[in-house]
């Protein structure tokens, strides 16, 4: 994917969302994220458009790097077991491809847990793709050669990830210029937490 649709899409992720959960098969590792601002179509007039889970997976010489400040040993094991745990993303702190931004981000928490693959800074310097981002107390970084991007209905391609995201800032716009009128749209959490300068 290019560099533009990336920032698109690191910035639906980590406006309001949340890393929800992660796993590995084989030479595939998969990150998911809940409450991602691309408008999702499928969904009835009446609900938010708010896309609620959205994977990137990465395959081909696939890595993982856990990162904590925590206590605990093994939280990443009970985070990818149980579907109740949530880390809500440091706002617009999460980026794609951004090798600089990874290194920095293993030197911000005390505990690394290598999930799968992971060797420190070389690896970073050989990955095609990664993604990372930090969680608070925890963090994350993600990549390999191949990256892909999928939802409930699918593979996602560029030009349906810059599509989504634009639709969902029209729907927003909408959301708040209606807000309070006889034509308001049914109250939308994602829209109500992500307020308009004055004068929008």
């Amino acid at each position: 994917m290019n560099a533009h649709t990336l920032n698109v899409l690191a910035d639906a992720i980590s406006e309001i969302g949340s890393w929800w959960c992660w796993d590995i098969e084989g030479d595939i590792v998969q990150v998911e994220f809940r409450d991602v601002l691309l408008y999702d179509e499928s969904k009835p007039e009446q609900e938010t458009h708010t896309t609620d889970v959205l994977a990137v997976r990465f395959r081909g010489h696939a890595f993982a790097v856990f990162l904590d400040n925590l206590d605990e040993e093994g939280w990443h094991g009970r985070f990818r077991d149980d579907d109740s745990i949530l880390f809500d993303i440091d706002a617009y702190d999460l980026a794609f491809d951004d090798r600089e931004g990874a290194g920095s981000l293993l030197g911000d928490y005390k505990n690394r847990v290598s999930v799968k693959s992971f060797d420190g800074p070389q690896t970073l310097a050989a990955a095609k793709h990664l993604v990372c981002a930090r969680c608070d107390e925890v963090g994350f970084i993600v990549g390999g050669d191949e990256l892909e991007v999928v939802g409930q209905k699918g593979k996602y391609t560029e030009e349906e990830i810059e599509a989504a995201a634009e639709k969902w800032w029209a729907y927003w716009r909408d959301y708040w210029r209606l807000r309070k009128t006889k034509d308001a749209f049914k109250k939308d959490w994602a829209c109500e937490v992500t307020i308009p300068v004055a004068g929008n």
